[in-house]
C-alpha cells in the first residue's frame, strides 16, 4: 500500500456528469492526478483504492450517497480526506458528515481555488495550514 500521500491520486464521484467534467478541468489544470467515478459503487469496485490520497464526492447520489460513501471507503482506505460538494442545504447531513471525520464540507457553487487548496492540503503537498471560511 502506498503511503505518501503526496504520490496518491485525487478521485472524485459525482452522478453529474457537468459536474465532472467542471471538477476534471480544474484538476487537471493544476496539474493534479485525478480519476473520476460516476457512482459510490463504481468506485467501490475500482481496483485503484488503495491510490486514492483525497476523495471530492457530492453529497446526494442515487444508490449511496457521500456519507455512506465515507463510511465504506473508512474500511477500506483509513484516514481518508473527504471533501464534500452539495447543492442542498442540510445541517444534518453537514454535521454527520463532519462527525465521521470529512476533511471540508463545501456549498455549490463553490470557487475552484479554494477547493484546490483543500485538496493540496489533503494530499499533503501545500504549505498552506489554515483555510478561511470552510467546515473542517
Amino acid at each position: 500500500m502506498v503511503t505518501d500521500k503526496s504520490s496518491r491520486i485525487l478521485a472524485v464521484v459525482d452522478d453529474d456528469l457537468r459536474v465532472r467534467r467542471s471538477l476534471e478541468q480544474l484538476f487537471r489544470s493544476a496539474g493534479m492526478e485525478h480519476i473520476l467515478f460516476s457512482s459510490a459503487a463504481e468506485i467501490l469496485s475500482s481496483n485503484k483504492l488503495s491510490s486514492i490520497g483525497c476523495l471530492v464526492t457530492d453529497v446526494r447520489m442515487p444508490g449511496m450517497n457521500g456519507c455512506e460513501l465515507q463510511q465504506r471507503l473508512g474500511s477500506i482506505v483509513p484516514d481518508l480526506p473527504v471533501i464534500f460538494l452539495t447543492a442542498h442545504q442540510d445541517d444534518d447531513v453537514r454535521n454527520r458528515a463532519l462527525r465521521q471525520g470529512a476533511f471540508a464540507f463545501l456549498q455549490k457553487p463553490f470557487d475552484g481555488e479554494e477547493l484546490l487548496s483543500l485538496v493540496k492540503l489533503a494530499l499533503g503537498s501545500s504549505s498552506t495550514t489554515e483555510v478561511s471560511d470552510v467546515d473542517r
